[in-house]
């Protein structure tokens, strides 16, 4: 007893604890049996007011209000989000009833109520209703409808809870927005593992506007899933991935997610026309969102187009690529220069092949650029100017093109080269070779080296280091040569006009027409005014089209250039030419139109006043039309002819243009016609001039006063101006040194003279025979004269004597002619005269 006594001495504390806790149990046990309530309970963090608790097999849970404060700790434990899950397990097992009809949590409210297995939760963020079911150690609910009102998502199916082996799983459907499929969720410990499946949508432009503003989406990434890239309607094939509730880690490297979208509108970049395709491909993957856009089509191309967006997890950057045998069009290039690439250069026609990726850091928006062109048989613009280009490979690294094995042409020039363009100080530099660089009559350059520079700062400027131009390619395109120096060894024209000085502008739409304005020319032209003022400068204006028309500020020379001919005007000018030269065969055909213009031959030393003048020379033929006092005189000669018909011609241009110095005043008229001027035939008419080559008709005059029986040939037909001639012919024929003259019938006031001969041009011997005939009444006379050397002549009983001319020019020898041929001679003469068997232009 004593043992007894001293252990229960020794557990007394034990023994009273356990007894107060069983009475208190028991009390209790028996107030929850009859009912607590509470009218209020106020704590430090949360009250609670009218609270009521039962306990019949299970417990009732009632309470009106719950008012907690808020937490300071704004952040949430993930981990112990989960673990509150475990409370769950009890749920069903301690209470038969849960009614808390006002749960305010800082402004937040909501309530909770459970009964039957049955429970329905309402806060502001979360509605929940669901129904429980246990077996064994897992609990499930079956979800009628779990709807997340900050995302418009909600949820239903089944959620299993087992808390022995802590693994929990749902299986169900959602709705979000747009938004409609299969949900899955394991969580395995610590880790979620989610897969979203089957989902469709017509659009997803609500959904990703409350994601983006809920997990803080870049916006440049949110409008590259949603805003640059808009289809009809949507697919996610597969979203999965898992998420770290100890230490918040979503594992995004390990998402997957496949989504496909039908009929795209693609937007490059905002300020950009969009793109469209038959469909596109969204994969996500080891931190890469993957577009595959099947079908591109820009601007009316085709093109194949590769998207994604690199690095979600850090540092996020959007890779383009764009592949196309299309043209490198004006699209191309906005693309470019959309995000501060400029290239001014476009194709219009031809073949392309073209790989383009762009590098865009979705951080600071600088921009990478990667392209290779490959050009081939195109036309390309730069600048608003058209060049045809059979092949160039054109790379392309940021702001630095480069181009290799190009060739340009156009209309006037063919030119391989390469380059170097700097996209950002707009500048590039051409290595150039010039197969040819023509424009017709102006320029001609072959096989020249050139160092050329595009400025595109502004406009497009192109500088010629070897040609010194410059040429604006804005419209119109203007080209400007300050000097013609490093032109001149090119240009036949400018050295054959001797030009030594101009500054020349010239504007041109399409390289096929120019306007041009030189000023401040220079010039040694073989041409001077009328009044034999030097002329060496003046201003021209200049359209070059399919014909080239020249006009300059003076008027004094005018012209236009049709392909290979050349028609020239003159005004008041002075020509001075050598004859000899004028005769050489042209390359060039030239016309020319003269008016108030005087030619003067400086090798014959011969000078002709035209009023008007025409014609045209070239490789094979001259032809000459003047006109001067009243008269006109055309020539035409060519290989092996020679023609030239004149009337109402001065004694001087007779004179100049007969080589000889025979009549003065008078008016002439000409017919020849022959090879050239050293073989011909030629008729000369005369009328009212008088005969007076000096040193014959001075020695004629001496012989004739030496002849007593001639004294009546001293009349007002023989005086100190010449032999005077009322009308006449002359008929020569030259066959190159021998001029013969076929027959003279010169009629004067008192006296004829009829005649022929010949004369050697090259010693100038003479052998001429003359017949004079006095015209009057030979009853007047015929005693004076003694019948010595003379005969008459016809039923007008005319005298006449005949007379020889021998010698040379110079040192003439006269003489009567022999008796024994006086009477066979003058029937000669007259037969040779009117007889003579050769016409001259039918």
């Amino acid at each position: 007893m004593n043992t007894i006594s001293k252990i229960i001495f020794k557990n007394r504390f034990l023994v009273i604890f356990l007894t107060l806790f069983i009475a208190i149990f028991l009390a209790l046990f028996i107030w929850l049996k009859i009912g607590i309530k509470i009218e209020s309970l106020d704590f430090d963090r949360f009250k609670i007011s009218q609270l009521y608790i039962k306990l019949d097999n299970k417990i009732t849970l009632k309470a009106k209000n719950i008012d907690i404060l808020p937490s300071d700790n704004n952040q949430t434990n993930s981990k112990e989000s989960l673990k509150s899950i475990h409370f769950a397990k009890w749920i069903d097992m301690l209470f038969n009833t849960i009614e808390l009809e006002n749960i305010s949590i800082g402004q937040r409210k909501s309530y909770f109520i459970y009964t039957d297995n049955k429970f329905n939760l309402d806060s502001k963020n979360l509605y929940i209703n669901a129904h429980l079911t246990r077996q064994n150690h897992n609990l499930n609910l079956s979800i009628n409808e779990m709807r997340f009102k900050d995302l418009n998502t909600t949820i239903n199916g089944y959620l299993n809870l087992n808390f022995y082996d802590d693994k929990h799983s749902f299986r169900g459907k959602f709705s979000s927005y747009e938004l409609n499929g299969d949900l899955s969720l394991n969580i395995d410990n610590d880790i979620l593992n989610y897969e979203i499946s089957n989902v469709s949508a017509p659009s997803i432009a609500q959904f990703m506007e409350a994601l983006a503003s809920k997990i803080s989406l870049d916006n440049e990434i949110k409008n590259w899933i949603y805003g640059y890239i808009i289809a009809k309607d949507y697919r996610l094939e597969i979203l999965r991935g898992k998420f770290d509730f100890s230490d918040n880690n979503p594992f995004i490297p390990q998402i997957y997610a496949k989504a496909s979208a039908n009929m795209p509108i693609v937007k490059f970049h905002p300020n950009l026309p969009a793109a469209t395709a038959s469909s596109v491909i969204i994969t996500f993957e080891n931190s890469n969102l993957i577009f595959d856009i099947k079908d591109p089509i820009y601007q009316d191309q085709k093109a194949d187009v590769g998207l994604s967006i690199n690095n979600l997890d850090s540092d996020s950057n959007l890779i383009l690529d764009i592949k196309t045998k299309s043209l490198y069009s004006q699209s191309i290039s906005d693309i470019l220069k959309a995000y501060d690439i400029s290239i001014p250069i476009t194709q219009d026609s031809g073949a392309l092949d073209t790989k383009l990726r762009l590098d865009i850091d979705l951080n600071n928006a600088k921009v990478s650029a990667d392209g290779e062109f490959v050009l081939d048989e195109s036309v390309i613009d730069i600048s608003g100017a058209k060049f045809n280009s059979k092949h160039a490979q054109i790379g392309l690294k940021n702001d630095k093109i480069t181009i290799q094995n190009g060739h340009i042409q156009n209309s006037i020039f063919d030119a391989n080269f390469s380059a170097f363009i700097d996209a950002n100080s707009k500048i590039a530099n051409f290595d150039t070779k010039f197969n040819s660089f023509i424009i017709p009559n102006l320029i001609n350059i072959k096989n020249l080296d050139d160092n050329i520079t595009l400025n595109f700062t502004n406009d497009a400027v192109i500088s010629s280091k070897s040609l010194g131009y410059d040429v604006n390619l804005s419209q119109p395109i203007s080209i400007n040569i300050p000097k013609i120096d490093n032109i001149k060894p090119y240009s036949k024209l400018i050295n054959d006009l001797n030009i030594t000085k101009a500054n020349i502008k010239v504007t041109t739409d399409d390289f096929d027409k120019f306007s041009a304005r030189a000023t401040n020319v220079n010039f040694n032209l073989p041409i001077i005014n009328r009044k034999n003022d030097s002329y060496t400068d003046d201003n021209f204006t200049i359209k070059i089209d399919d014909i080239i028309d020249i006009k300059s500020d003076s008027g004094v020379i005018n012209a236009t250039i049709i392909n290979d001919e050349i028609n020239i005007f003159l005004n008041s000018a002075k020509i001075s030419i050598d004859t000899n030269s004028a005769k050489s065969n042209l390359e060039t055909n030239i016309n020319f139109i003269a008016t108030d213009t005087i030619i003067n031959a400086t090798d014959i030393n011969k000078t002709i006043f035209f009023e008007h003048f025409s014609g045209s020379k070239n490789q094979n033929e001259l032809k000459f039309d003047g006109e001067f006092d009243g008269g006109y005189i055309s020539i035409i000669e060519g290989k092996n002819i020679l023609k030239v018909k004149g009337n109402g011609i001065s004694a001087t241009v007779i004179n100049d243009i007969m080589d000889f110095n025979s009549f003065s005043e008078g008016i002439f008229g000409i017919k020849l016609i022959g090879q050239n001027s050293r073989n011909f035939k030629a008729d000369l008419e005369l009328k009212d001039t008088y005969l007076n080559d000096y040193i014959i008709y001075q020695q004629l005059l001496a012989f004739l006063d030496s002849i007593p029986s001639l004294l009546i040939f001293k009349v007002p037909d023989f005086n100190t101006k010449g032999f005077s001639v009322k009308d006449g012919i002359i008929r020569i024929q030259r066959v190159d040194d021998n001029l013969t003259i076929h027959a003279i019938d010169i009629k004067g006031a008192s006296a004829d003279i009829i005649g022929s001969g010949n004369i050697n041009l090259k010693d100038n011997s003479l052998d001429i025979i003359l017949e004079l005939k006095l015209l009057k009444d030979a009853s007047t006379i015929i005693d004076k004269i003694p019948l010595v050397n003379h005969i008459l002549l016809g039923k007008d009983k005319s005298i006449s004597t005949i007379i020889t001319i021998n010698g040379t020019i110079d040192k003439p020898d006269i003489k009567t002619q022999v008796i024994k041929d006086v009477l066979k001679t003058p029937f000669s003469i007259i037969k040779n005269t009117l007889t003579l068997p050769f016409v001259i232009f039918e």
